[in-house]
């Protein structure tokens, strides 16, 4: 009898033991996936950082980082071991974006950089890079009114890359509609006057790829009063037709492209701010897309804002976010264009507006270097 109850005090010991196990697991799910990340390494910047890049900018084979600062732009030289050297400036007034890319052909990097002017007319800078993380202004263009985005690509397949930016209320003194316009690159660091596409609803990020698999980059282009996106596709020649719009929720701030599902056809992935949510909307491969899949950022806080698209686990792409207002947080994905729950990214608790993803320490995979305002940028080492 004692033996009896002595099990059963047992059996019920145990019992409990593996119902607390369970009720820890279940209260660590929302963050325990995303600690595949080391404890971030922080730099400060000088002030508010608004867009961020990973690039090799001196040709040591490892990635750098270059970001826009208030009035000039920053750049990181990466060391082997995944740390980087201290920022060094160059001046570029009201910097907010920037692209990288060989606009003068001398395999070295530039960077693209938008100036806007707030609800004056923006800029478009081109520095050209001397290949050793240094820069030089070659060129200032007059953009429209809020000009926030911008994508590089060579459009008219001439070999000389080309630069699309958006402008939220239109191009020129009096523009009040939004516009994209459409840099051709001469080549030696030079462009072109641009080419413009009147689009309403208040164009603000655009993004590049091929979305009907001719060969030729179209444009997307997401519309933050029109909670849209809209389809630009390429003739060849760097002639654009607008010839599709898709709903994606609340105000989007930022889209990315990447290839979801394996298929070798081409996704779109926007942020939308305004709803606190994430859309997905996979393409057909025909230049079509299907519609938007929302994803909640609810559980990290409100305003998603950049996104970075990476295989951070091993298989598939995932989602990586920040936030204006709450955390940097994963979407991890499933491989057929769905995605899981957000899980907040552990260490890096402050509210930003960009982050972007590379192999930093070439371990392997994809790290995170992540703006954190009043921290400057968190870089993040993946520890898988």
């Amino acid at each position: 009898m004692a033996t009896t109850k002595k099990m059963a005090t047992g059996n019920m010991k145990a019992m409990w033991a593996l119902l607390l196990t369970v009720i820890v697991v279940t209260a660590l799910a929302p963050t325990a996936a995303a600690g595949q990340f080391k404890k971030p390494v922080y730099y400060q910047s000088d002030g508010n950082v608004w867009g961020i890049v990973a690039a090799d900018f001196n040709h040591d084979g490892i990635l750098d980082l270059a970001f826009t600062d208030l009035y000039q732009v920053g750049i990181m030289l990466g060391k082997r071991d995944g740390t980087f050297e201290a920022a060094r400036y160059f001046g570029a007034p009201n910097a907010l974006r920037l692209a990288v890319g060989d606009f003068n052909g001398d395999h070295n990097l530039d960077l693209a950089v938008v100036e806007s002017a707030g609800t004056g007319n923006s800029s478009l800078g081109i520095f050209l890079g001397d290949g050793q993380g240094n820069f030089k202004s070659a060129g200032t263009y007059e953009l429209g009114v809020e000009s926030t985005s911008l994508a590089v690509a060579d459009f008219n397949g001439d070999g000389r890359l080309d630069v699309a930016v958006t402008s939220r209320l239109g191009y020129g003194k009096n523009g009040y509609v939004g516009s994209i316009l459409v840099f051709f690159g001469k080549g030696d660091g030079t462009f072109g006057k641009p080419d413009t596409y009147w689009l309403g609803g208040q164009p603000y990020a655009v993004a590049a790829g091929d979305f009907n698999r001719d060969g030729h980059p179209d444009l997307a282009v997401v519309q933050f009063g029109g909670r849209s996106v809209s389809i630009f596709i390429n003739d060849g020649n760097g002639k654009f037709t607008h010839t599709r719009t898709y709903k994606c929720g609340g105000e989007g701030d930022y889209v990315a492209i990447a290839d979801l599902r394996h298929d070798g056809k081409l996704d779109l992935i926007i942020s939308a701010g305004g709803a606190g949510e994430i859309a997905v909307l996979l393409g057909n491969g025909d230049g079509t897309f299907g519609n938007a899949s929302f994803y909640t950022t609810e559980p990290l806080g409100q305003g998603p804002q950049g996104v970075a698209i990476a295989d951070f686990r091993g298989g598939n792409r995932d989602i990586a976010v920040v936030l204006s207002n709450g955390y940097p947080g994963l979407f991890y994905g499933n491989g057929d264009g769905t995605f899981q729950p957000a899980v907040h990214i552990t260490g890096v608790d402050y509210r930003g507006y960009a982050l972007t993803a590379g192999d930093f320490k070439k371990g392997g995979r994809p790290d995170l270097a992540v703006v954190a305002i009043s921290k400057g940028i968190a870089v993040l080492i993946n520890a898988q």
